[in-house]
Formats: C-alpha cells, structure tokens, sequence
C-alpha cells in the first residue's frame, strides 16, 4: 500500500498468501498477512492484526483470519441483497480510499454474514484529525488490493462518536479510469448496534463487529437502543441511514444543514452520512449532538454497500 502525505496511520490490506513483501521503502511494508500498520515518522506495527499509532490517531487492523501470519481469506460473497456466497473473479485493479469521521472509523469488505478485512480503530479526537489538510493530518488515504475488495461482496464502514457537538462519516472509494462512489449517494444500509465505545477505547474488534453483523441479519435487537436490523433510506420508526451536506461548504459554528467543515482531499460531491436515531424530527440534526450522557445515537453503527457498486471495475 503507498500512502499521500507525510502524516497519519498507515496501512495495507494483503493479497492472499503474501508473507511478506519488502520493498525498497521502509514505510510500503506488508508483514504476515494481516494488515500492516506503518506510519510517516511515527511508530507503526503490523503484524496479524496489530495495531500503529502517530500524532494523536490510532489503528488497529485484522487480517481475514486469526493472528501469526495468516493471510487475509480472499473476499468473495454474496452479490447485492439476497445473492450468494460463490467468490466472484478477483478484480484486477486496486480500490482508493479517501476516509474520515467524527470521530472514529473502520472499514473493510465481508460478505452478508461476515466482515473479512478490516482497519478499524482509527479515532480523530480533534477537529484537525478530522478535517485538515494534507491527506494524513486530517482524512486517511487507503490503497486496498484488488484481490481483498472482490467486487462481489460488500463494503462495510463502522463508525462511532463521541458524545460532543457533531457526528458523521464521509469517504470516497475509487479506482483508476472508474466512476468514484462516495457515501451519501447510493443504495447504503445501515445497522445501528446500540454497543457504546468512546473516543479512545479503539473501538471493536472484528469478532465483536461480526457478532452484531449476525444480530443485524436477525433483526430482532431491542428497537428502544438499536435500529433493530438493516435500515436504508427509507424512514421506519427504529431509524433510518441519513445522507448530509456535502463537502463543498465551509463552516464557522456547526448549525443544521451546515455541521461539518470540508474534509480534505475528498470530492465535494461526497455527502456525511450518520444514522437518524429521531425518525420523528422536527428540529435539530442527527449530525448534532443533542447533549447528554446517554448513548442517543445508538451507536456504534455499521454502514454497508453492495461492493459491485464499489466501484465498478473500468472497462
């Protein structure tokens, strides 16, 4: 995986059955098979699962499977709702991701019933960390392998917040010659789990994600503290996945319709994207903290794509 700019959590998603591929740069490092943690002139490790941390941010990635150097199992997986779990081709080119959050974000591709590759754990407790410039002070680069974002499954995005002012998540995920596809436009879901973590807990752990991913598929969690299974667009009286503004329009104080600055680096047809926990609104915003101790929003939350959408390999 290479990395733009100088700062920030650094890591790579593995090809199958790589044990190691060592480069003439000390920063592009793939160790094991899990995902790789580097950073700029920080300290990083990655080795199965481990996790790197610089300037303030943190990460903490899992391979496939296990720990000790297993490689990553190659993403296959059901395609678009209701499909099946048969591998697809591996796609030949490798996925960009430009991705951040308020406040803390993880991602990776799985089929419907399991994450598989996972970097999770990346917190931005300051508003620097969130928005600024350039890529790794602020938003996150990725480069994801084609083998490890088979189109045929999903795309998945945990998020969680503090519990302060604003909330929100907002990513662009491309491929060389191919149409970008951003959160806020298209056919996303989401779960919200009710499983509270703060800002500096490193969020969950892949087992702990693909135990609520199989709550989520049952839908019968309790509708008073989660969405009670997968939600889109739609409103339902549990919550719904709601689209922002986009990130074209600069901010002094958040306000209703105006919550976030512009991430960097990220186009500005992009939209924030969070979980409308007040199915019954008719003031405030599920990107604005309502104030309070208690976990409102409901999260954490899981967001997921059909990854044929994600984004369709060039032609």
């Amino acid at each position: 995986m290479r990395r733009r700019g100088t700062r920030g959590v650094v890591f790579a998603l593995l090809a199958v059955g790589s044990a190691c591929a060592c480069g003439s740069d000390a920063d592009d490092r793939e160790v094991g098979g899990g995902l790789a943690g580097t950073a700029g002139s920080g300290a990083g490790s990655g080795v199965g699962g481990s996790a790197g941390t610089q300037a303030g941010k943190s990460g903490s990635s899992t391979g496939g499977q296990g720990t000790g150097g297993t490689a990553p199992i190659p993403i296959g997986g059901t395609v678009g709702e209701g499909g099946n779990d048969t591998p697809n081709p591996p796609l030949t080119t490798d996925v960009n991701v430009i991705i951040t959050a308020d406040n803390a974000y993880g991602f990776g591709y799985g089929t419907a019933t399991e994450l598989l590759n996972y970097e999770g754990g990346v917190e931005n407790p300051d508003a620097d960390d969130i928005f600024a410039c350039p890529i790794g002070v602020g938003p996150e680069e990725y480069v994801v392998p084609a083998a490890n974002a088979n189109a045929g499954g999903y795309l998945y995005i945990v998020a969680y917040a503090d519990k302060l002012v604003t909330q929100g998540v907002i990513a662009k995920f491309f491929r060389d010659g191919a149409q970008p596809v951003f959160t806020g436009n298209g056919n996303w879901e989401g779960c919200a789990t009710g499983v509270d973590f703060d800002v500096g807990a490193g969020g969950p752990s892949l087992a702990q994600i693909n135990e609520q991913i199989q709550i989520c598929n049952a839908g019968d969690s309790d509708p008073l503290t989660s969405s009670a299974g997968w939600v889109g667009t739609d409103e339902t009286p549990t919550g719904y996945v709601v689209f922002g503004e986009d990130n074209s329009t600069e901010r002094d104080n958040p306000a209703v319709g105006n919550e976030f600055k512009i991430a960097c680096d990220i186009d500005p047809e992009a939209h924030w994207m969070w979980f409308e926990w007040s199915p019954d609104r008719t003031e405030g915003s599920p990107f604005l903290w309502p104030g309070g101790e208690l976990n409102t929003t409901k999260d954490f939350l899981i967001f997921r794509l059909g990854a044929e959408y994600v984004p369709e390999e060039p032609r």
